[in-house]
């Protein structure tokens, strides 16, 4: 649900107990991010987003990274406010804007006093650091700015509060009776001319078809006081939060989980939905990345190849210097061309060779014989290159496919440690984030039997590397696929491994392949320690010569995996 102002009028009513704490730690997670820790006879956090998609700020005892190097923002709130004291909490009359009113010292030990705004306004959110005058000291987001607008939010200029908006207050009964007498459907009536009311409140507020503008006006004042009373929940659907609500909305249907407080329910539907929010943003970009070199790579494939061909006739140049020698009597410096018998062929024809009139008939013979060696070169750099670039390609394909398998942050870490040595990215500084947590390959319970199954390169290897040599190896044939791995502790022949545990086995396999959309799919499985990885190959690559195949339909048997 959308951050309105009436549920930012919740959350500032329950930060109220935050008057008189001190801040003694800053933080900024990320670029749009702060936290600050506050204490009132308790330790608080204090998290404030304005990121676009996610706009927030409420208590959190969730987890978050500190970076080791503070970003410039932080660097100047940590200057003014920190040991500051919290005076009060004040929000702008329906507006998404709070003013966070601090008291403090400044380096000389004299009294100061500070204003941190917060405008959750979507794409332009905002933190924004004043002085007792509202004087702008920075702000979080540096925006575009039109210099001619009544709002210039740079710093040194003087921070000015939204205009009014013209608009219906959802607290006056006689105006709302006065509006909805109107012929336009409701939806569209109060959605514009409320103030600080989302289409979603608005869908409650006639979810239950009030028939006249009386019964309306009374459902919304219904509306403030569940939105300020009523128990918090968060409405889940398919295991995911789904909407965030103040008070149980009929109008939204799902699994609701409630809270205590508004706070509460916001830290456990932000963290999860902003760490997806974020976590898909990033994936995007490493898509990106890897397409882009893809195209690139299949580029180059390109080039080489029609090189290659152009080259590829260099046997038949060395045959043209050869001749030219062999009949030196004929040719006299001067000449355009000669012709002669063409004895490296069977039937002996006659062959007509251009030569250059400037030179000698030795001369013209060592520029062929020159041609050869460059065309001979040029062949071999080419093959090479034509080479490297194919198994290049394989390898970004695999990466390619693997990203469609990434869950969270470790796995697309992961991925990008592959991307590293291939150029693609930049070496990001060692002391800006703490240490990445390695990711687990998934896990399946096949009739007693588990499968894991590698995510990415880096976990396909680990997990071929850690397989005992009775387990069972499989993976896809002739394309890409995660390494799978069916544990056998017991060490039990192949023949006594159940033929279903090995079907259900490799429709996993198939499904964690590029083929887990298509037909039917032909999937090699074999002992480990028949699977061999050639050394300095490139993560994910392996041999194996003994195997059996089978073919089966993909199938994620999701029924299957294990979640803990």
């Amino acid at each position: 649900m959308t951050l309105d102002s009436l549920l930012l009028g919740r959350i500032s009513d329950e930060l109220q107990l935050l008057k008189g704490a001190k801040i003694n730690k800053i933080a900024q997670p990320e670029k749009d991010e702060i936290v600050l820790s506050l204490y009132q006879k308790a330790n608080f956090n204090l998290l404030i987003s304005v990121n676009s998609a996610n706009n927030r700020i409420h208590l959190t005892t969730k987890p978050f990274e500190n970076p080791k190097t503070a970003l410039n923002f932080c660097m100047l709130l940590r200057k003014h406010l920190l040991g500051a004291t919290l005076l009060s909490i004040s929000q702008m009359e329906f507006e998404r804007v709070l003013d966070f009113h601090f008291e403090g010292k400044n380096e000389l030990g004299y009294p100061t006093v500070r204003h941190l705004i917060c405008e959750f306004t979507a794409k332009t959110a905002n933190v924004i650091l004043t002085d007792e005058n509202y004087v702008i000291f920075d702000t979080l987001k540096h925006l575009p700015q039109d210099l001619n607008a009544s709002r210039v939010t740079l710093a040194g200029a003087k921070y000015q509060f939204f205009v009014p908006q013209n608009k219906i207050a959802p607290n006056d009964v006689n105006s709302i009776v006065q509006l909805l007498e109107s012929p336009l459907p409701q939806t569209d009536l109060l959605t514009q001319n409320l103030l600080g009311v989302s289409a979603k409140n608005v869908q409650e507020i006639l979810w239950q078809n009030p028939t006249t503008p009386m019964l309306v006006a009374t459902s919304v004042q219904k509306l403030l006081h569940n939105v300020k009373h009523g128990q918090a929940n968060v409405v889940y659907r398919n295991g995911q939060p789904f909407e965030l609500c103040p008070f149980d909305y009929l109008s939204i249907g799902g699994q609701k989980v409630f809270f205590d407080t508004f706070n509460q329910a916001c830290d456990e539907y932000f963290y999860i939905t902003d760490k997806l929010s974020r976590f898909k943003s990033k994936a995007k970009s490493v898509n990106t990345i890897v397409k882009n070199a893809v195209a690139r790579t299949q580029k180059k494939i390109a080039i080489q190849s029609q090189a290659l061909l152009d080259a590829d006739n260099f046997d038949n140049t060395k045959k043209l210097g050869d001749l030219i020698l062999a009949n030196l009597y004929k040719i006299k410096q001067g000449d355009e061309k000669v012709v002669v018998d063409d004895f490296y062929s069977p039937d002996c024809p006659q062959l007509e060779i251009e030569l250059d009139k400037r030179f000698s008939p030795q001369k013209n013979a060592q520029l062929y014989y020159k041609k050869y060696q460059k065309q001979k070169s040029s062949a071999e750099h080419n093959k090479k290159l034509l080479e490297e670039n194919r198994q290049l390609l394989s390898y970004l394909e695999t990466i390619k496919s693997n990203l469609a398998f990434c869950t969270d942050q470790s796995d697309l870490d992961e991925i990008l440690s592959e991307l590293l040595p291939l150029g693609l990215i930049k070496k990001q500084t060692k002391d800006k984030r703490s240490t990445i947590t390695q990711s687990k390959p998934l896990s399946f319970n096949i009739d007693g039997w588990t499968l894991l199954v590698g995510k990415n390169n880096v976990q396909n290897d680990s997990l071929t590397k850690s397989a005992l040599p009775d387990d069972l190896w499989l993976h896809t044939q002739k394309i890409h696929s995660s390494h799978c791995v069916l544990q056998n502790p017991d060490k039990k022949a192949l023949d006594d491994i159940p033929e279903k545990v090995i079907v259900c086995a490799s429709e996993i396999c198939a499904y964690y392949s590029q083929s887990r959309t298509g037909g039917k799919v032909a999937v090699d499985y074999t002992m480990k320690k028949n699977v061999k990885k050639p050394s300095k190959s490139v993560p994910g690559f392996v041999n194996y010569l003994t195997y059996y195949t089978v073919i089966v339909c993909p199938c994620a048997h999701s029924e299957l995996l294990n979640t803990n």
